[in-house]
């Protein structure tokens, strides 16, 4: 009698024999002839849930609305609808230069008095449009997509449902584009990537000549721009040609006055505003759960302040709100951040270009992206041709009459000789279940031929 190793049972303390692998459990149980359709049946009670229509209609309405409500990114720009018309000039000092050490707040505050001083009333209009970022519909990203797919489930699901989403729609706070695509709802919490000049004039700078005329920037309530790693120059050390010894020279951070002059003049209710920052990691961790000490450091956040960071959804992208402790910083997006709201602050204020009534509520953070990589599929190897040769004399020989008369005749194939041909298919198909295919299953079974 072959020996069995036996298990010991931690609660009982019972000697347990142990089962089969599961492959085997699973040969055991498969009959040895299986259809070749693949069939699924849902039980009768697991497809509807008969207690929700005894729910109050204001619970009803709000597990409707529910679905809908997930944060999402949405991708935007600022497209001029006069052809060959700028509402902005490129300056020639494009951005305000300045070095860690010389960072005063008296001097901010005579800068602000002196920008808001010189500042001049544009007399011209331009008319824009907000338009998608992305030109192709297979190519965007945005999570308005998603967000349409939904809308029209939940249409034609039932009247209670359909009369819901209509309500949501007609709401004077719902952020629709210029042909009626909708875009974000104002019972979700999303943002609005927005390019609202090009991307080389927003990395070295611009003035704004004209007063923007562009419908939707007032429903803007989450805005979000790229950061841009070229407004820090790092400088490494010089050696002087008067002493001959090596100076450090400060590092330069270029600041973007045009933002906080944009975010203060065109959007009335914004209520948060975010860098995104793609060069963004999680930290990594050693063996033990220590953290990497090559981490870098982000910035502090006080525990009164402290809240769950968000979670926005962008096609296959998922932006994370930066909480400063599960992230590796390189840049100084954080520097910038700080800089960019003491300026909106004072600018806001001080400003009669201004909209916005209390620029103090507006909340300044940074997110990260990350991608969600999908399984890769195996490429079938494309049946390769093989390469002519060239002419050779064995070639040539075969080509000439005689040469020919001389080969013996092909013998035809018997085409009465049995073939040996299987009689059962193995296969194997993928299924998905779920949205966006999160769950994956591959099944492998045989099917009879006859």
């Amino acid at each position: 009698m072959d020996s069995v190793d036996l298990i010991v049972d931690e609660q009982t303390g019972a000697m347990l024999q142990p089962r089969d692998t599961p492959s085997e459990e699973l040969h055991t149980l498969l009959p040895s002839k299986m259809d070749s359709a693949i069939k699924f049946e849902i039980p009768d009670d697991c497809r509807d849930f008969s207690p929700f229509a005894r729910l109050p209609a204001e619970i009803r309405h709000q597990i409707w609305e529910s679905t809908l409500s997930t944060p999402g990114m949405h991708f935007l720009k600022i497209q001029s609808a006069e052809t060959g018309g700028k509402w902005w000039t490129k300056s020639m000092e494009p951005l305000n230069a300045n070095s860690d050490d010389s960072s005063d707040e008296d001097k901010e505050d005579d800068d602000i008095a002196l920008e808001v001083k010189r500042e001049v009333h544009p007399t011209e209009s331009h008319c824009a449009n907000l338009v998608p970022l992305y030109p192709s519909p297979e190519a965007d990203i945005s999570y308005y997509t998603t967000l349409n797919q939904e809308i029209t489930k939940l249409s034609v699901t039932c009247n209670e449902a359909s009369n819901v989403i209509k309500h949501l729609m007609t709401r004077p706070t719902t952020l629709k584009l210029g042909g009626g695509r909708m875009i974000s709802l104002d019972i979700s919490s999303d943002i609005i990537s927005l390019e609202y000049v090009p991307q080389d004039v927003f990395e070295d700078g611009c003035q704004f000549t004209k007063t923007l005329q562009c419908a939707g920037l007032e429903r803007i309530r989450k805005v979000a721009v790229r950061y841009c790693h070229k407004w820090y120059e790092q400088h490494s050390p010089t050696r002087c040609s008067v002493c001959g010894q090596t100076h450090s020279t400060p590092d330069r951070i270029a600041y973007p006055a045009h933002l906080y002059q944009f975010l203060a003049r065109y959007l009335p209710n914004l209520e948060h505003f975010y860098f995104v920052d793609y060069l963004i990691l999680r930290k990594s961790t050693t063996e033990d759960g220590q953290e990497c000490p090559c981490a870098g450091a982000a910035a502090t956040v006080d525990e009164k302040d402290k809240r769950p960071p968000g979670k926005f959804e962008g096609g296959n992208r998922t932006y994370f709100e930066v909480d400063g402790q599960d992230w590796t910083v390189k840049s100084k997006v954080f520097e910038t951040t700080t800089w960019l709201q003491d300026r909106y602050v004072k600018y806001a204020k001080a400003s009669t270009l201004s909209c916005h009534k209390n620029p103090t509520s507006v909340k300044f953070g940074v997110l990260a992206c990350e991608w969600t990589v999908g399984r890769r599929t195996e490429m079938k190897k494309a049946p390769v041709t093989p390469i002519k040769k060239g002419r050779n004399k064995r070639a040539f020989c075969e080509e000439h009459p005689t040469w020919r008369s001389r080969r013996s005749p092909r013998i035809a194939p018997n085409l009465t000789t049995g073939i040996a041909t299987p009689t059962e298919l193995n296969a194997a198909f993928p299924f998905v279940f779920g949205i966006s295919g999160r769950n994956e299953f591959e099944f492998t079974f045989t099917a009879p031929l006859k």
